[in-house]
């Protein structure tokens, strides 16, 4: 009778469990907010879009320049002339000059085309900076979110693991009232299913930071309330208030949906190389702007302006006007070829840094991709030992029920087959967090 009744007050309590809202949290939808909340990403799109504006003004330079020119004047004294009786006067007092100018650079060597080239490829550097946000972003969110799949497996295992406790509990206590195990028998059960709530609860705690985590990374919580939630496959009472019930992907399928990436290969133009590539392009551009800088700069314009007076002339006047204009610097301090030095040096140091980089990340990409190898064999054997194990720890309860083996034996059977499992789903994590890694830097 107690024991009937110790089964209906688990299940009342339960119910407010099964009854809660199921929280969805998709993978899908914490990428897409990770990349519309990114500051990271927000900051290397506005970059992007400066270093697109300073391209286009600079290349405005390689245009001809349309002005219009306007000019007002007064003098207090007009020259005059006395010829005979009459008096006559060169100019007027007031005086004006409006019409538009066209001004183009005929020759400076490439000095502007230089510029240009350097602005575009440092918008080009910028844009790559763009694209590497946005997989910085997906990565650390997806790192992020598999932390969360790895929690909520943890945990259903572990409430699992408490079922079975408390069900082995409830046997060594009817047995102990019949006379057939002991006292020892029945606080060793006691501590297992202890044990077990404790671990759960912990396993809670470590979900509750990993959620704010992710948080972090998307600017939202999906409605979702961190501080003690639960995996919506557990039917276990658990102690204290459940804050949410959360339904993840399933790990397993994940693994699944990213496999594909197993088979690709470093890229050399990864946007964090082809960033280094548009900055060094750019310093070679600019220091052969600097460079052509001492030579000469060749110029026309021409305009048509109304005027008054014309000359000496008291008179309204419409005129054309043109002009030639040569710019040769005769000294300068080597300004110009310091520039043009420095920036050379520049793009030197930029393409060692390159290098250094590229060695880097082709590192990283193998040491992940032979991870997977690795893994490979090691998740093959765990899921033996998760079989075997399982099947230990079944065995060997039975045996303990016909008096073959104590109730510890029992206790370690089972926390076994218990972190049997855990570790298989540690090395699924540990796969996936490697194929993210491969999907960053490949193609």
């Amino acid at each position: 009778m107690k024991k009937c009744l110790g089964v209906f007050l688990i299940l009342c309590a339960s119910a407010g469990v099964w009854a809660a809202e199921v929280k969805e949290l998709p993978l899908r939808a914490c990428e897409s907010a990770a990349l519309e909340f990114s500051p990271a990403v927000k900051a290397a799109q506005a970059q992007a879009a400066s270093a697109q504006a300073a391209y286009e003004s600079t290349r405005g330079n390689l245009y001809p320049s349309l002005y219009l020119d306007a000019a007002g004047s007064w003098t207090s004294e007009v020259p005059q002339m006395q010829v005979g009786p009459q008096l006559f006067e060169f100019g007027s007092e007031w005086g004006y000059s409006v019409g538009p100018t066209l001004e183009y650079v005929l020759f400076d060597n490439g000095a502007r085309s230089s510029a240009a080239k350097s602005a575009q490829e440092a918008y080009q550097s910028k844009l790559a900076e763009y694209d590497l946000a946005r997989k910085q972003a997906l990565l650390q969110v997806r790192q992020a979110y598999f932390s969360i799949q790895r929690d909520l497996e943890n945990l259903f295992l572990l409430s699992e693991q408490l079922k079975v406790a408390r069900k082995q509990l409830a046997d060594v206590q009817s047995a102990y009232q019949a006379g057939a195990k002991s006292r020892r028998d029945v606080l060793l059960a006691e501590k297992q299913a202890l044990r077990a709530a404790v671990d759960a609860s912990a396993a809670r705690a470590e979900l509750a930071r990993d959620l704010r985590e992710l948080f972090k990374l998307t600017g939202t919580d999906f409605g979702i309330d961190p501080h003690y939630p639960l995996d919506w496959r557990v039917r276990e009472k658990l102690e204290g208030n459940t804050s949410a019930v959360i339904r993840a992907d399933d790990p397993a399928q994940t693994v699944r949906q990213f496999a594909p990436f197993a088979q690709l290969t470093f890229d050399e133009d990864t946007p964090r190389l082809a960033a280094y590539d548009g900055v060094i392009k750019s310093y070679e551009y600019a220091a052969r702007g600097y460079a052509a800088a001492v030579w000469p700069r060749v110029g026309v314009s021409a305009g048509a302006y109304a005027q008054y007076p014309n000359g000496p002339i008291q008179e309204d006047v419409f005129l054309g006007k043109a002009g030639l204009s040569l710019r040769l610097p005769l000294f300068e301090g080597k300004k110009n070829r310091s520039q043009a030095q420095a920036k050379e040096r520049a793009a030197d140091a930029a393409r060692e840094q390159k290098h250094e980089t590229q060695e880097a990340l082709k590192a990283l990409f193998l040491s992940a991709k032979d991870s997977l190898g690795a893994l490979d064999i090691e998740s093959g054997l765990a899921r033996r030992l998760a079989e075997k194990s399982s099947q230990s720890a079944d065995l060997t309860y039975q045996a303990y029920n016909a008096g073959a083996v104590t109730f510890l034996e029992v206790d370690d059977a089972n926390l076994s087959a218990l972190q049997s499992r855990i570790m298989l789903n540690e090395l699924n994590i540990r796969r996936l967090n490697g194929l993210a890694v491969l999907d960053s830097l490949g193609k």
